[in-house]
């Protein structure tokens, strides 16, 4: 009976340890799972009128419209194409944010163009370095009394970088650039809604989406393929 319960338990110890690696393996194959995403990246409007909401779902109003440079509107019209920055929910419901502080609901719109994303796997992640993460946690623990001055230093200078959101124009003129830079032309100018123009004008206010930098200086994308000098305008509002 000594003898065999001393089989037993080693071929119970043998399983064990068989069964360790390809756990392992399994952990980390899924680790390495990247999928692909398709994200809109221009809609078009398929209704006579939408309207043009904020991002707490509510419409914009006659008081206070949608407003892009000159032109003021409370609703967007069929046909007309918008540039999309994001895909959001808002209250269980899909939009798309189209800048200046203005998103248009999914269901009215129909993508006209995507860009294809990858994205890789988190939660199979964490399962993975559980086990690694406890065997390290007591040299990290030693080292964090020593990063705790650098990190004070990297948060003060992190949180002192804002993100630029509303410029105003500060000459009489100043044009619309393309993503590589080139001026908008008269032949093919800048058309927003039925507006046309190669400039912006001073004292008009555009909500930025983001700010780059082309062939050395500083640009702000206001949204519809156009970009402001950043030597041109002044920032009004930053995040």
């Amino acid at each position: 009976m000594k003898f065999t319960k001393k089989i037993a338990f080693a071929s119970a110890s043998v399983a064990l340890t068989m069964a360790t690696p390809a756990a392992l393996l399994t952990q980390n194959a899924a680790f390495a799972k990247t999928t692909t995403v398709k994200q809109a990246t221009k809609v078009k409007v398929t209704k006579k009128t939408t309207p043009f909401y904020h991002k707490d779902g509510s419409k914009f109003t006659k008081k206070k419209p949608y407003v892009y440079g000159s032109w003021k509107s409370t609703v967007a019209y069929k046909n007309t194409s918008y540039n999309v920055v994001k895909t959001v929910t808002i209250k269980g419901a899909k939009y798309y944010y189209i800048g200046n502080d203005a998103y248009l609901k999914a269901s009215d719109v129909k993508v006209t163009a995507t860009k294809t994303v990858k994205s890789s796997s988190t939660s199979s992640a964490k399962k993975a370095s559980t086990s690694s993460s406890k065997t390290t946690s007591k040299k990290t623990s030693s080292t964090s009394s020593s990063s705790k001055s650098s990190s004070k230093k990297t948060s003060s200078t992190s949180s002192s970088k804002k993100t630029v959101t509303q410029i105003q124009v500060t000459k009489k003129t100043t044009p619309f650039y393309h993503k590589d830079g080139s001026k908008f032309t008269k032949k093919s100018p800048y058309v927003y809604q039925g507006w046309k123009s190669t400039v912006a004008y001073k004292g008009t206010k555009y909500k930025v989406s983001k700010t780059i930098t082309i062939k050395g200086s500083k640009y702000y994308y206001i949204g519809n393929s156009a970009y402001l000098k950043a030597s041109a305008v002044k920032v009004i509002a930053s995040k």
